[in-house]
Parts: structure tokens; C-alpha cells; sequence
């Protein structure tokens, strides 16, 4: 999924130079005119950036965002009891975003867009590792099973938020701050259970569940970024 990621960034790049061999407008820059690096939270990413031709402004982002974790866990419950935690959590996503400097001398702005994640989802998978003692009711590993739990959202994210720090530096280089918070839908929650477990009403529960989930729609963002004007004469903001 890395290679999605960095594929999107490279044929925005391509576009943009193919279009910089023709006849250029006086006021409308197809290519870039900065290009950035961030990382916080939702992992690391990179983006490219536009000066839209307005009064207002406005910058255009478009780019990407990793992060990824699947290292196996062995977790004691006490009396010798060890399960085997398996998480699948990754964050990939494509983004576009503007923002807005609302004071010309100043670097704070506002900002909002839309993404696209591959992966609205994370995953957890418990297998036994030995004899279970759980209260004691006394169980082999085999029949413990397998419990295999996941999460999902929707794969359309919204995106808002402010900080400090141009996408196009008035210098070479720069460097910023950005909070945020992306709005991540209704969860839905998966279950699928072979073992002991098969035997209880656990999974008609659910809806209950779901229903319990229904505050965890936001991701908080929080990151850090730095920036790299591709012009020697500054292109405000």
C-alpha cells in the first residue's frame, strides 16, 4: 500500500511538469510551487503545493499519509495463561486540502478537504497459547479458537483544521505545525469467532455494540511539517 501512496504523489508531479512544457498563463501555475514532508499521529506523508490565483490566499495540497502496525503481542491473563494478540492497523490515505491565510503578514491559517483511505479499518486477531484457566473454567488452546475482531469505516474521510506555517515558504525552506481532526462515519464492528466462543450469543450483540461506538467518528491529527519552496522569487503565501 506504501506503493499506492507514493504512486498518486508521482503522477501528480508528472502531470504537473507535462503541463509546465505548454503555453503558461501569466497567473495560473500548474506546477508546484512547493513540496513538503510531515510527520505526527496518523503517520508520515508528503505533499505538493499549489498558490491558487485569488485575492484570498488560498493554497491547494494534494498528498498522503502512512502508518502501519502488525507486530504479534503475547499478553499473560495470570495462572499461566498467554493468548497471542495480533493487530493489523494501518492508516493509508490520499488527501486533497485547501488553505487559507486569512493575514497576509501572518502564518497562521485554516484549512479543510476531503481524503480517500484504502484501509478504513483495523483489525485484531487472539489465538491461546497455552492451557487457559478463566475463572476457573479450564481449556485447551484448540478449543479456545480463534477470535478475529475488526472496525470499519467509511472509506470517504472529511478533514478540518488550522496551524501555523506556509506550504510554500518565503524562503527555500520551512517549517510548520497543523492540528486537526478527520470525521471518520459510523463504525461498523465485525466479528467472526471458531471455538468456545461459537457457542455463546456473543455476536448477536452486534448492534449493541455498534451502537455503543457511535462517538468514536473523529481522528484527531496532530504533525509536524516542513516545507520546501521549488522558486528562488517567493510565491506568496
Amino acid at each position: 500500500m506504501k506503493s499506492t501512496l507514493w504512486m498518486v504523489l508521482l503522477l501528480a508531479w508528472v502531470k504537473v511538469y507535462a503541463g509546465a512544457g505548454g503555453k503558461r498563463d501569466s497567473t495560473l501555475h500548474w506546477w508546484p510551487g512547493g513540496i513538503g514532508v510531515h510527520a505526527g499521529i496518523t503517520g508520515v506523508g508528503g505533499h505538493l503545493a499549489w498558490k491558487l490565483p485569488t485575492k484570498a490566499r488560498l493554497v491547494l495540497r494534494v498528498g498522503g499519509t502512512y502508518l502501519a502496525y502488525k507486530k504479534s503481542m503475547q499478553l499473560d491473563l495470570g495462572d499461566s495463561s498467554i493468548v497471542e494478540l495480533r493487530p493489523d492497523f494501518v492508516i493509508g490515505l490520499v488527501q486533497t486540502s485547501v488553505k487559507w491565510h486569512p493575514f497576509r503578514k501572518g502564518a497562521f491559517f485554516v484549512t479543510g478537504g476531503v481524503g480517500y483511505t484504502w484501509r478504513p479499518d483495523v483489525r485484531l486477531q487472539m489465538t491461546a497459547k497455552t492451557l487457559l484457566d478463566l475463572g476457573g473454567i479450564r481449556m485447551k488452546a484448540e478449543e479456545f479458537g480463534t477470535i478475529s475482531l475488526g472496525v470499519r469505516w467509511s472509506p470517504i474521510v472529511g478533514y478540518a483544521g488550522f496551524g501555523f506555517g506556509r506550504s510554500i515558504p518565503r524562503r527555500r525552506f520551512g517549517f510548520g505545525l497543523e492540528m486537526g481532526c478527520y470525521y471518520l462515519g459510523s463504525p461498523k464492528v465485525e466479528m467472526d469467532f471458531e471455538g468456545f466462543l461459537e457457542t455463546t450469543t456473543l455476536a448477536e450483540q452486534t448492534p449493541l455494540i455498534e451502537k455503543n461506538m457511535q462517538g468514536y467518528r473523529f481522528l484527531p491529527n496532530l504533525q509536524l511539517v516542513f516545507t520546501y519552496s521549488l522558486f528562488k522569487k517567493p510565491i506568496h503565501p
